[in-house]
């Protein structure tokens, strides 16, 4: 199917079609935000994954803050925006594009940035193709996993307009879901997005003499923890200072399940809101205003 327009982004956070919670949603108190934090996680599509994911998590950031953790289940990455906005959640930890489009719906705020030692978007094409650089792509396939994923869309899609190109014409851009490497793979596509150390996973996995870069992004944002703007500016810096402090208790605990060894070399930073303006741009060049 055809790319369609980055506006989609902001079509899918209205719909919020999974709410199942440990604990009853709705509009949270202040007094009951100093007692629990409803957390979730946007890359975790319903309730069995984030346990999964974020299991041991859950306890080390109930440690560190002395608050009762629950998570809340969503079905896709853009559902989190209307949840916060509708007091159901109250942290999540999202990737920048996210952030971007989050922060132009509501007044989410920063708690911490994880940094990505090598965070960047890569297109990839077969070690065989005669396909030599990007703008070659005209005309092609692309498979990325699905809208909204920063290093897998909405930086490959910058790519693409450097290069020239118009994603929405130029260029077809199958959304594939889990499934876009093995149809790449497959051969079922011409070229692949995704993160850089997605591309070293299939390295290792299919062998460099298959696949080879085509191009490469400069680095991108870094993921961050982002609070509801029901949250005082008092209780997010104590998140923060709790965040910080417990750091290394938090981010073992975040790859100790084997779902997130991309944080292996990672550490908590303060959220530097400017840090994101290039994605902004993409955005905009596709039409869309965002703050």
């Amino acid at each position: 199917m055809k790319l369609k327009r980055l506006s989609v982004l902001l079509g899918l956070m209205g719909i919020l079609t999974a709410c199942g919670v440990e604990s009853q949603a709705g509009t949270k108190t202040e007094e009951a935000a100093l007692e629990t934090i409803r957390f979730v996680d946007t890359g975790a599509e319903g309730m069995e994954e984030l346990k999964r994911e974020f299991g041991p998590f859950k306890d080390a950031l109930g440690a560190a803050t002395g608050k009762e953790i629950e998570f809340f289940s969503i079905s896709n990455r853009t559902a989190a925006t209307t949840a916060m906005e509708f007091g159901q959640v109250d942290l999540v930890l999202t990737g920048p594009g996210e952030y971007v489009t989050m922060k132009n719906a509501i007044n989410v705020k920063g708690v911490v940035g994880i940094t990505r030692p090598g965070y960047r978007s890569v297109i990839a094409v077969p070690a065989s193709s005669e396909i030599q650089s990007i703008e070659e792509l005209k005309g092609k396939t692309i498979a990325m996993k699905d809208i909204g994923s920063t290093s897998g869309h909405v930086a490959p899609v910058g790519m693409l307009m450097d290069a020239g190109l118009d994603p929405e014409k130029d260029v077809e851009t199958l959304m594939l879901g889990e499934t876009f490497v093995e149809a790449f793979k497959a051969g079922e596509t011409d070229a692949v997005a995704f993160s850089l150390s997605r591309y070293n996973d299939l390295v290792e996995e299919w062998g460099a003499e298959n696949v080879r870069v085509l191009a490469e992004s400069d680095d991108l944002p870094n993921d961050l923890f982002v609070a509801s703007e029901e949250f005082s500016e008092e209780q997010v810096e104590e998140l923060r200072q709790q965040m910080i402090e417990g750091q290394d208790q938090l981010l073992e605990s975040m790859i100790t399940t084997g779902e997130h060894d991309h944080y292996s070399e990672s550490e908590f930073v303060i959220v530097n809101d400017e840090d994101y303006d290039d994605l902004r741009k993409i955005y905009e060049k596709l039409g869309i205003e965002v703050n």
